[in-house]
């Protein structure tokens, strides 16, 4: 996925820092009848501690880091269960940051020339009602296309987020990584000072082939 390095660049100075930490799930949570059971993984994964921003990300001008558990990110499968995964945003510095929208992106490769035909879904964890995600299908960095659920990160805070994932019974196979955008609701796209306090993450996602 391209990244426009000059908003990189700039964003190292930013007065907001958003870290993700992500774990993956394909228990109860992940059933897809409408009910909202809480997540089996929620209590051990908000109890970890954030990640830290490395002397190395700072350097290559970013705001974020990843942890994914499974590391090798998670796989569904045309017409099979919904797999889910818990992203927690950690704001790193002594300032509350404001409506932080997010955002899903896979490459426009990711299954080759066909669309990905993925259902993305999110909700507060551990237990808050399904809504429907936009899924940008872009090589270009779009962090505001289908950005939604703006929310305040308090300063030093936390804010837990779950999605939901499903592939359509003739979805294609395909790999990549699905990344998750922080960025504030009401930034100028054009603006490269505006953009400043969000971030990044993302894990690898696989659609298995169909059988």
């Amino acid at each position: 996925m391209h990244v426009d390095r000059r908003w990189a660049r700039s964003a190292v100075a930013a007065a907001g820092a958003v870290i993700f930490f992500i774990t993956a799930c394909d228990g109860p949570s992940a059933l897809a009848d409408g009910e909202s059971s809480p997540n089996p993984d929620f209590a051990a994964f908000q109890a970890k501690p954030c990640p830290k921003l490395t002397d190395g990300d700072k350097a290559n001008g970013h705001l974020i880091t990843t942890a994914a558990g499974p590391r090798e990110g998670i796989t569904v499968r045309p017409g099979g269960e919904p797999q889910t995964v818990l992203v927690k945003l950690c704001n790193t510095t002594g300032k509350a940051l404001r409506d932080i929208a997010l955002s899903a992106q896979v490459e426009s490769n990711y299954a080759g020339e066909q669309p990905p035909k993925l259902s993305v879904e999110r909700r507060e964890a551990p237990d808050g009602d399904w809504h429907p995600v936009e899924l940008v299908v872009a090589n270009d960095y779009q962090p505001l296309t289908g950005a939604s659920g703006a929310q305040d990160l308090p300063a030093q805070g936390t804010r837990t987020v779950e999605y939901r994932i499903s592939a359509a019974e003739d979805a294609p196979a395909g790999r990549g990584r699905l990344g998750i955008h922080a960025v504030r609701a009401d930034a100028d796209p054009f603006d490269m000072e505006d953009m400043r306090g969000g971030g990044s993450g993302g894990f690898p996602l696989t659609t298995a082939s169909r059988e």
